[in-house]
C-alpha cells in the first residue's frame, strides 16, 4: 500500500513542522508550503489525498485555495485549520460543501497535537481513493 499523500498550506512554517512530525509519524508523505502561490503547482505535482488549509494567510487566503480545489474537481479530503473566527470557519466548510468538496473538518489553532493525529490517524484508516 502507498503512503497517502498530504499537502498543506499555512503561512507558519512552525505549523508546518509540528505537523509534518504528525503526518510523517503516521507514515504519510508530506508536502507542505508557506506561500499561497505555491499551493496550485504543488497540488497539481503531488495529487495529495488530504489536503490541510490554513484560512487567514497574506494574500491568497484558504477561502481561494478552496475556489481552486473546486475547479480542479480535487477528491481530497479537506481539512481546515485556523485560529479565525468559529463562525467563519464554519461559513468556509459550508462553502465547500457547496462546491462539492469534502470537507472532513476543523482543526483550530493553537493545534493540539493528540486531535491532529487522532483526525489524520481516522482519515488513513478510511478507504482513499
Amino acid at each position: 500500500m502507498t503512503a497517502l499523500r498530504v499537502l498543506m498550506c499555512d503561512d507558519e512554517p512552525a505549523v508546518g513542522a509540528f505537523v509534518r512530525q504528525i503526518a510523517e509519524g503516521l507514515g504519510y508523505e508530506m508536502h507542505f508550503t508557506d506561500q499561497a502561490d505555491e499551493f496550485a503547482p504543488l497540488y497539481l505535482s503531488c495529487r495529495p489525498d488530504i489536503v490541510i488549509l490554513d484560512l487567514v494567510m497574506p494574500g491568497t487566503d484558504g477561502i481561494e485555495l478552496l475556489h481552486f480545489l473546486a475547479k480542479e474537481r480535487s477528491p481530497a479530503r479537506i481539512l481546515l485549520m485556523s485560529g479565525f473566527d468559529p463562525k467563519i470557519r464554519e461559513v468556509a466548510m459550508l462553502l465547500g460543501e457547496a462546491h462539492s468538496l469534502d470537507m472532513v473538518g476543523i482543526v483550530a489553532k493553537p493545534v493540539r497535537a493528540a486531535e491532529l493525529r487522532e483526525r489524520l490517524a481516522a482519515l488513513g484508516d478510511d478507504e482513499v481513493v
